[in-house]
């Protein structure tokens, strides 16, 4: 019986693992942990840059739509102003020249973040000029 007794003992002893093993296995845990978090790091990183170049994109979008949409011709020169997309500041600059081709206006638009010299955004595009002599038809068919 005293047999069966020290067998059973043995066997409790050498059950689970020892503490040696268990601090080698959190040491290789997280080694194998540093470049998870280095990945996370850089997917935050490259979201926030996403996010910054998207909102200089509607920002762009919006300058270049309202200097496109209206139909008098834009003074020749230089523009800014600044736009507050999701809390931050975006200073845009409007620069209209002579268009490269006859009857249209050319015209250059840039995004930066506030007081940042980095451009985030570069749009540019003709801006048709109004024909002279001619009249825009007025409402429908009907007329």
């Amino acid at each position: 019986m005293s047999q069966k007794g020290d067998h059973t003992r043995d066997k409790r002893e050498e059950a689970g693992f020892s503490l040696v093993e268990t601090v080698a296995a959190m040491g290789i845990l997280a080694l194998a942990a540093i470049p998870l978090l280095e990945i996370s790091t850089d997917a935050t990183a490259n979201t926030r840059y996403m996010q910054e170049r998207l909102m200089a994109r509607i920002v762009a979008e919006n300058a270049l739509a309202y200097a496109v949409a209206d139909p008098q011709p834009r003074e020749l020169g230089i523009e800014t102003g600044v736009e507050r997309q999701l809390g931050r500041d975006y200073q845009w600059t409007l620069t209209t020249t002579p268009g490269a081709l006859p009857g249209a206006q050319g015209v250059l638009v840039e995004v930066r973040r506030f007081e940042q010299p980095q451009v985030l955004v570069r749009y540019e595009t003709l801006k048709p000029l109004p024909q002279q002599g001619v009249l825009a038809p007025r409402g429908g068919a009907d007329e």
